[in-house]
């Protein structure tokens, strides 16, 4: 073979290499880009998974909607935690009162008045 057949592919090949190992970079970013956003969209569908059942425990909480009663008088409440786990809760007594958008809600802790502020997730 002639010398500067040799060195034509040697160029061709190095091309070639870098042509590939460029894509081969672009292929693996898009890659981690899709499982990010995979996991990104995953937490989204959790959070909007979770959203009928808190408003059915808000419903159920604050007396629109009854829950179920044992023998001894206790609500009955099974929900998902976080880890969509199955959590019993039972609730002795419950008191719900409307409260209008002006009035400020006070309870006593450690013996001290604190301003109760609205629960936001």
């Amino acid at each position: 073979m002639p010398p500067w057949f040799e060195i034509a592919v040697t160029i061709a090949a190095a091309i070639a290499a870098v042509f590939f190992f460029a894509k081969y970079r672009e292929t693996a970013a898009a890659l981690h880009e899709s499982e990010r956003m995979k996991i990104k969209y995953s937490k989204d569908l959790d959070r909007y998974r979770d959203t009928p059942q808190l408003r059915a425990l808000r419903d159920a909480l604050i007396g629109e909607r009854n829950l179920p009663v044992d023998d001894e008088g206790r609500e009955q409440l099974l929900i998902r935690d976080s880890a969509r786990k199955l959590v019993h809760i039972t609730v002795q007594k419950r008191t719900a009162e409307p409260v209008s958008g002006d009035e400020s809600v006070e309870y006593t802790a450690a013996g001290e008045a604190r301003t109760l502020q609205e629960l936001e997730g």
